[in-house]
């Protein structure tokens, strides 16, 4: 800048005199004089070509010009690479948070596949004990470390009517202490313990696994896969963290500064992050890695946590959606228990919540990490808040059972009769879980096969009844058959689905079956059809071509046999029935139908019995034959498949 000076100075002195400046009229004379000649000498000491003529004159001026640009155009370059690294900083944070849902939905479907008819047959012995339920949902929960999947699990079974409100409500209670399992893992193991240390061998064993003959060992494996991915998650979390400068205090001091209304603030971010995630697991341990790392002071990730328990009920409110009303009251339920929760849990959070955890764990959870806090410390104290927060609201609200259900039955109440027809019971929710969503298939079996014991009762009535009127039956019937191919097409395609995940062959036999039985239920239904045109055309017809009194008497003989075939089944889809009952009736039928064939075979040929309605007479007896070899057919390919 100085050689500057000193040759701006020469060519002044030059053009026009020291100590004044040069006009507007002896800017051509300076060109022409100083610039012409140059100045050699000053180029050399200040190492700057100076130029010749005009093109040395501008240079100059465009050199003087960037020299004193305003600081604004340095300042705005300078913070470009500042706002570049906080972006790739979120993009690393989301990438992390990424890896570890990844890792908890394969550990979680993976201990579910393991754990699937252990966890059936768990859910199946609940009682009308709440503390039952209570257990129920905590051990549960605790196998597949995932509170959304067991109330998703508890929607479906009391849309499959397998539960009832009272014990669902239980359960969910239980859910909520188990979830807070994962927090203590992810406390003591994910923040005192070298996570790589584990999280990568329990990826490689478990793809070790995957590639084993067994489907047990296969099963195992992604939930070992799962649980090393989400270690590594939360590792990848914790490093991802930005450190707080002193920008990044002063926004989370000026966040924090609000007294009351800054909790509020942090129970709405909890609450809106879980909605997000649809994981309450997944932000406590977002809310773990940003308390550990200084970035969230301790009260108001407390004070998240809360938020979190409202969060989590979005999932099972989403599962709700299109079931029954006794599905939605669970869900409701859900939503009503932990906000109530957090309610009470506020108006005591800092003069008795905080304190009392603040007894029972040692170490100083408030004192800063940047100022030499444990990270430990800290984690270990936000498990205890969110463990003591979910058991003292459970004790609190256990004894209200009852009265939280009333309250939810008046909030939902009874919808108008759902078109029958549609499936009740099945939903995709398990899909990947073949082992849970059996038990739904098997109540929508029940389901679809009352329809065919409906329709085949009123084809016999109408069958036998033709001097009757019941021309509003007959309507009522065949859309009734529609119904039931409504119904097969709709669990078809939720089995289809679902066999793609079986992780077993006893599951993919069942599926198989159900398919298999579900298509007989149809084609029975589809009989039971063509009884009642039947029936149509001997009512529309003349004199000489109806079924004599005798013919109908046989048919009703036939039929009652039928429907003792229809009531077994329907028994035994609720293992009440008897498969070596079920043989006994399709002997009788067999023997039945033979011998009206043959009887009506020698009244035809003797000319005794017209043409026409003795083939209607042959058919009808075919018909009903053939509902009672659907119902005989489905009994043994059951059996069948219990054997294999």
């Amino acid at each position: 800048m100085s050689c500057k000076r000193t040759r701006v100075a020469a060519l002044k002195s030059q053009a026009s005199g020291v100590g004044t400046s040069p006009s507007v009229d002896t800017i051509p004379t300076l060109r022409n004089s100083a610039l012409h000649r140059g100045y050699t000498d000053l180029s050399q000491n200040c190492n700057v070509w100076t130029g010749y003529g005009d093109s040395g004159y501008r240079a100059t001026r465009r050199r003087e010009a960037h020299e004193q640009r305003p600081d604004f155009v340095e300042n705005a370059a300078s913070r470009s690479p500042g706002i570049v690294d906080a972006f790739l900083q979120i993009l690393n944070l989301a990438g992390a948070l990424g890896v570890f849902l990844f890792g908890m939905k394969i550990m979680s479907e993976g201990l579910q596949k393991v754990a699937g008819a252990k966890l059936q047959s768990l859910l199946g012995k609940i009682t009308s004990n709440r503390f039952t339920g209570v257990l129920t949902g905590f051990v549960v929960t605790t196998i597949v470390q995932s509170s959304s999947a067991t109330t998703v699990m508890v929607v479906g079974f009391v849309n499959a009517r397998l539960l009832s409100l009272r014990q669902a409500i239980g359960v969910i209670m239980g859910a909520n202490i188990g979830t807070t399992v994962t927090g203590w893992l992810v406390a003591l193991l994910g923040f005192k313990v070298k996570i790589a240390a584990f999280a990568l061998p329990a990826v490689g064993a478990g793809m070790a696994l995957t590639f084993m003959k067994g489907a047990r060992a296969k099963q195992v494996g992604e939930a070992l896969i799962g649980f090393g991915l989400l270690f590594l998650g939360l590792s990848l979390m914790k490093d991802s963290v930005p450190g707080l400068d002193e920008s990044g205090l002063a926004w989370v001091q000026s966040l924090t500064s609000l007294g009351f209304v800054s909790v509020l603030a942090f129970v709405g971010i909890g609450t809106a992050l879980t909605v997000i995630l649809q994981s309450s697991s997944a932000t406590m341990s977002l809310t773990l890695a940003l308390t550990a790392s200084g970035f969230i002071p301790y009260t108001f990730a407390a004070a998240m946590v809360l938020g979190e328990n409202i969060g989590t009920t979005a999932t099972a409110n989403i599962a709700a959606i299109g079931t029954s009303t006794a599905a939605k009251r669970a869900a409701r339920a859900h939503l009503i228990f932990n906000i109530f929760g957090v309610a009470w849990a506020l108006a005591i959070f800092t003069p008795v919540l905080l304190p009392i955890v603040d007894s029972l764990v040692p170490g100083n959870p408030a004192l800063a990490i940047n100022d030499g806090g444990d990270a430990g410390v800290v984690t270990a104290h936000l498990a205890a808040f969110h463990t003591l927060f979910n058991i003292t609201n459970t004790a609190v609200m256990l004894p209200f059972v009852n009265r939280l259900a009333d309250i939810v039955e008046r909030l939902v109440p009874a919808a108008s009769a759902q078109p029958r027809g549609v499936t009740k019971f099945i939903s995709t929710a398990h899909v990947q879980t073949p082992e849970l969503l059996l038990v739904q298939a098997a109540k929508e079996m029940e389901h679809m096969t009352s329809h065919v014991q409906r329709m085949f009762g009123d084809a016999l009535r109408i069958l036998t009844n033709p001097e009757e009127e019941l021309g509003d039956l007959v309507a009522e019937t065949l859309a009734r058959e529609q119904m039931v191919d409504d119904l097969e097409h709709e669990i078809t395609a939720v089995l289809s689905m679902t066999a793609r995940a079986a992780g077993s062959a006893k599951a993919s036999r069942q599926i198989g079956a159900m398919v298999l039985n579900t298509h007989r239920l149809e084609r029975m239904a589809d009989h039971c059809e063509k009884l009642v045109h039947i029936a149509a055309r001997n009512h529309s017809a003349g004199a000489d071509f109806t079924l004599e009194p005798d013919a109908i008497a046989d048919i009703a003989s036939l039929g009652e046999l039928v429907s003792r075939s229809l009531d077994n089944l329907g028994r035994y889809l609720v293992n009440e029935g008897d498969a070596a009952v079920a043989e006994q009736i399709e002997e009788e039928i067999d023997a039945e139908r033979k011998a009206m064939r043959d009887r009506y075979l020698a009244r035809m040929n003797s000319t005794d019995i017209g043409v026409v309605p003795g083939m209607w007479l042959l058919d009808i007896a075919s018909h009903l034959e053939s509902v009672g070899d659907g119902a005989i057919g489905i009994i043994r390919r059951m059996e069948e498949t219990h054997q294999l």
